[in-house]
């Protein structure tokens, strides 16, 4: 349910980091997933960027303000403010992803309540938070879906809004510089971006780690599923194929239906 993160909802998880790996188990390389290790101060976070790069967000900020009135972030763990959010949060995912297919449960209300329930449930014990972006008129503009553990969180989902009036904010950028900003005054250690080298995570994470998935045991039926699934994950990442499957899912969708 959430990757590699082990939590109550996932308690055995069939993605492993790299440094979790046991030699009576087979592997398969499936990604890698970016992380910051994160600076002791906000002052020492700011050195990792120049002048101009903080300038610009800045800007951004202020513009949007003036724009619009007002751009407001926050950390939500109340199980108030979380149901109300996270209804937001589905709605701005399913509207950014419509016209692309997806395989995810996030796209059906029925899917996307068992992560809801989980966010609820998981932010009392200070395991989980939505951090947001909203205007003033409590329009989601941007959002991060995160997990936490002692001394990491990690960035499981993550959507900004696509409207263009808002394109030249940086939006996505403005949620993670505040949202960077507050790991560091909880004094975590790491940022893990989780699973993906997307350009908007490299701007930000240093390192980075690889993700397999783990095929218990070493039988004949796991080596049959191991190269099995090997050519599973080569298909995945083959441009040209993954384009064709995306683009007939798609057309399967339209037909019938997302749920």
């Amino acid at each position: 349910m959430f990757d590699y993160v082990k939590n109550k909802y996932n308690q055995n998880p069939n993605m492993v980091t790299e440094d979790n790996l046991e030699n009576s188990n087979l592997y398969v390389k499936f990604i890698n997933a970016p992380y910051l290790i994160l600076p002791n101060t906000i002052e020492e976070f700011h050195k990792t960027h120049k002048s101009k790069f903080w300038y610009n967000l800045r800007r951004s900020e202020k513009l949007f303000s003036k724009d619009f009135g007002g751009l407001n972030f926050k950390i939500l763990k109340s199980k108030d403010d979380l149901d109300v959010f996270l209804d937001k949060v589905f709605m701005l995912f399913n509207k950014r992803w419509e016209d692309e297919y997806l395989s995810t449960p996030w796209k059906c209300k029925d899917g996307f309540m068992r992560y809801k329930e989980a966010m609820m449930d998981l932010a009392i014990h200070d395991k989980a938070f939505l951090a947001v972006l909203y205007d003033n008129n409590d329009e989601l503009l941007s959002y991060a879906y995160c997990l936490e553990d002692i001394d990491t969180v990690h960035f499981y989902q993550y959507t900004t809004i696509i409207d263009n009036k808002y394109r030249k904010y940086s939006l996505g950028k403005v949620l993670l510089h505040k949202l960077l900003e507050y790991t560091i005054t909880e004094k975590k250690v790491k940022f893990d971006f989780m699973n993906g080298e997307q350009p908007y995570k490299m701007e930000w994470a240093k390192q980075k780690k690889s993700i397999y998935i783990e095929i218990k045991g070493k039988t004949f039926k796991s080596y049959i599923e191991y190269f099995l699934l090997r050519f599973k994950v080569y298909l995945q990442f083959n441009d040209l194929f993954r384009d064709k499957l995306k683009a007939t899912l798609k057309f399967k969708e339209s037909i019938f239906g997302k749920c």
